[in-house]
């Protein structure tokens, strides 16, 4: 059968500011409105050698604001095109067409709302004098109804979101495990709804029903969730894949461990089964046997907390996750048995995550496979300067070319500003592409 993706309907879009003969000229070319798409930003009629300054600012669903510059030089044809020409002062330095998206910053708000679109204002300036400007509208791919998704709220066996592209042919699905957080993960789910996937955000604990934490959730639980998906016509039941990012992706992982499914991407994982948030207990269970699993002890934990005040460190949860890995007699009983998954896996990392030690874990994740001679296709993209939030932790978050979560009036999540924007971008493509190369036809 010939493969079909979920493709936005939207006209080739070309903006450009009219103005007379030898008038500055700013063009924005877009291909889709949506956010998490790229733009083509030029200008033309400069002077050659002339500094210009680009800004952008937008004002959130939420009415905060957001503000981002960046200086090009106009080459000898009196150009500037931001996809090829280097940024030589302001938010960042260096060829990134995208860069005053996602370096913007905001005085007001650690987080820009994704759950409606805004204006993007563009402005060239020189020497403090305004030449020219234009705005384009960036919509959410949380705006289902302009998109064509359909939504649904499942409360029965499972508590889920399902998100539904409109499609003539049957579609592949994507169950999506989020972290500790508990909460749904709209912004993350519609976003690969958007690219043409049936996308099930599967709440597993606080909710009705549902563990008030992570505590011994059966796997069989997931199991349900995916008997529906496989249930329903417009689902493609050969092409279903599961993502868990953080501690969903222990989840994730388990299950594809007992249950088939055509790939797993686990975000910034662990390598191994945690406690669970009641003393004596693990996270997870599989016929109602409880997994065996790993824990930092009492002393390291207040030892460490002492230490990071004493030294005046942001607060993180790395450094106890890490001192887990002392025991190694409880580190490989309560190891991932990864080999046993009948799938290809991608594992997706930060190098800087402060939460827990997701780059190490995922590099001993990959060590298993090859020991144990895998078969089918695993790749760990870790990338420099990212940390635990690049891919999704929260609303916002991990959204390419919107800036990332800004971390530091609460517990350090890793990264640098510019590291996790930049993380959220080519992580998103590697993402797709691997999907897609394991759901053809």
């Amino acid at each position: 059968m010939k493969k079909q993706f979920f493709i936005i309907a939207l006209s080739f879009l070309a903006f450009t500011v009219h103005a007379q003969e030898n008038e500055v000229q700013l063009h924005i070319k877009a291909e889709s409105e949506l956010y998490h798409k790229p733009l083509r930003l030029t200008a033309s009629n400069l002077a050659p050698g002339a500094k210009l300054k680009w800004s952008l600012d937008v004002v959130d669903a939420r009415d905060h604001k957001w503000h981002s510059e960046a200086f090009y030089i106009a080459d000898q044809e009196g150009q500037i095109d931001l996809s090829t020409q280097p940024s030589v002062g302001g938010n960042y330095l260096g060829v990134y067409p995208m860069g005053l998206f996602w370096s913007l910053q905001s005085d007001d708000y650690h987080q820009i709302a994704t759950h409606a679109g805004f204006m993007a204002k563009i402005t060239l300036s020189q020497d403090e004098q305004v030449l020219v400007q234009d705005s384009i509208y960036r919509q959410s791919t949380r705006a289902l109804d302009a998109l064509g998704v359909k939504g649904f709220q499942k409360r029965d066996s499972i508590m889920a979101n399902y998100y539904l592209p409109q499609s003539d042919e049957k579609l592949p699905a994507i169950i999506f495990l989020g972290g500790s957080g508990g909460n749904f993960r709209q912004e993350r789910a519609s976003l690969f709804a958007s690219e043409g996937f049936a996308v099930l955000d599967l709440k597993y604990f606080r909710g009705e029903g549902l563990p008030d934490g992570i505590i011994e959730i059966p796997l069989e639980y997931v199991r349900k969730a995916h008997e529906w998906l496989l249930a329903q016509p417009e689902v493609d039941a050969t092409k279903i894949g599961i993502t868990g990012r953080s501690r969903g992706s222990e989840l994730a992982m388990l299950y594809a461990t007992k249950y088939e499914v055509s790939y797993v991407i686990s975000q910034v994982p662990s390598n191994v089964v945690w406690f669970g948030w009641e003393d004596g207990k693990s996270s997870w269970t599989y016929r109602e046997v409880p997994f065996p699993y790993a824990e930092y002890t009492d002393e390291d934990s207040e030892r460490i907390e002492l230490e990071m005040q004493a030294q005046g460190i942001q607060y993180h949860d790395g450094p106890k996750f890490l001192s887990a890995f002392k025991n190694a007699e409880l580190i490989e009983k309560s190891a991932i048995a990864i080999e046993e998954l009948n799938c290809p896996i991608l594992f997706v990392s930060g190098k800087d995550d402060k939460t827990w030690p997701s780059t190490m874990m995922a590099d001993r994740l990959v060590q298993r496979l090859v020991e144990h001679d895998f078969q089918y296709e695993f790749l760990h993209l870790a990338y420099e300067d990212a940390g635990h939030n690049f891919a999704g932790g929260g609303q916002g978050c991990g959204i390419p070319y919107l800036p990332a979560e800004d971390y530091s009036n609460s517990t350090d999540r890793g990264g640098t500003d510019q590291g996790n924007a930049l993380a959220a971008i080519d992580s998103w493509k590697q993402i797709l592409a691997f999907i897609h190369r394991h759901i053809r036809d």
